[in-house]
């Protein structure tokens, strides 16, 4: 099995939340995979990442991707294996109510807000190649218009007066504090082993921590719970220390997460944790290197020689339409209306011939 996510950022594995849930995921579930982290979304059978390729076809989405791996046995101890129906349908529970009161806000924040979204915008289209970088990230746009227009009955194109997000960040406040509640006393939201739940709020909570944004509420809301901070720099400390990445400090191709020393950094080096006992346990399972957390640096199996010439043919399509498109709209070319074929003379037949007989 092969998984494709966008590299990450800011010493993340990876800045998109959908992706940083997966490698959490993985993490928490010793899942013995490779991960690519030059994943193409043009490449994914949604236009965009995570993907997974197994048993030689691919698979689109957090949400399919843990199917499939839960159907191999795959996932976090507390999640499943263990036999335990109340304790899973208490973390579905918990996982439910952050989906409905953190998602749409977490959104509208990254794809919706005008003085965001083309930071958010810029962040994705430096990962993704020409000329797709033009029109992948407005998927996401396009899906937080959904959101807005279902529940808070705006378009992202109506007037900024009508933008009404109160309800919005009033529920997502109230969520952030809920989970610091929750993290008060324990180091994991449910019990002493980390859950999918726990790989759900690092992907929010990682990516609102550290990306910058004009108008970022969320972060600020988050930097005044010590406990949801230390939650994420922990959980990157002790699971992606190797995996994290800065551009700015990267060398060679290295992330600074590479650069660490701390006592957390060799474990990552494996993704063997059974998350079997307490964190101590987790670190010493960890240091097993016959299982290790792949992470594949080749390119995307999709781009090679015909679907590099694929995108060339596309790109220059593209520009083709895009050129003619603004030589029609300045009035530099006209096309022919209706009824106007061109001046042509027309003589009147007189109706009269020349009888040769």
């Amino acid at each position: 099995m092969e998984i494709f996510v966008y590299r990450g950022e800011w010493g993340l594995p990876s800045f998109d939340y959908e992706c940083s849930r997966l490698l959490a995921y993985l993490k928490f579930s010793g899942a013995k995979v490779t991960i690519n982290f030059n994943g193409n979304p043009f490449s994914s059978p949604n236009g965009m990442l995570p993907y997974m390729i197994a048993d030689g076809k691919k698979i689109a989405g957090y949400g399919r991707i843990v199917e499939h791996l839960s159907a191999a046995g795959i996932g976090p101890p507390l999640a499943t294996g263990n036999g335990d129906v109340n304790n899973a349908s208490r973390i579905n529970g918990h996982m439910q109510y952050v989906q409905e009161n953190l998602h749409p806000y977490f959104m509208y924040m990254l794809w919706g807000d005008p003085k965001n979204v083309d930071t958010t915008r810029t962040l994705y289209a430096k990962r993704i190649p020409i000329p797709f970088n033009f029109y992948c990230p407005r998927k996401y746009v396009l899906h937080t218009n959904d959101i807005t227009q279902s529940l808070a009955g705006f378009s992202l194109e109506d007037s900024l007066e009508f933008h009404d997000v109160s309800e919005f960040s009033h529920n997502a406040k109230t969520c952030l504090n809920w989970i610091a509640s929750k993290l008060e006393e324990s180091r994991w939201f449910v019990g002493d082993r980390p859950s999918e739940v726990d790989a759900m709020l690092y992907g929010y909570l990682s990516v609102l921590l550290k990306l910058t944004l004009p108008n970022n509420v969320l972060q600020n809301h988050i930097r005044q719970c010590p406990k949801l901070v230390q939650y994420v720099d922990r959980t990157t400390a002790t699971y992606f220390a190797k995996e994290g990445f800065n551009s700015f400090t990267a060398s060679g191709g290295t992330g600074n997460g590479q650069q660490k020393s701390n006592s957390t950094g060799n474990s990552n080096d494996s993704s063997s944790s059974t998350s079997g006992g307490s964190s101590s346990g987790e670190k010493s399972n960890k240091t097993s290197s016959d299982q290790n957390f792949h992470t594949g640096q080749h390119q995307d199996p999709d781009d090679g020689p015909k679907e590099r010439r694929k995108r060339y043919i596309l790109s220059g399509l593209v520009a083709t339409v895009a050129m003619v498109g603004f030589a029609v709209l300045n009035g530099i070319v006209t096309l022919p209306s209706e009824g106007n074929h061109g001046d042509f003379v027309l003589y009147d037949d007189p109706g009269d011939y020349d009888d040769d007989n």
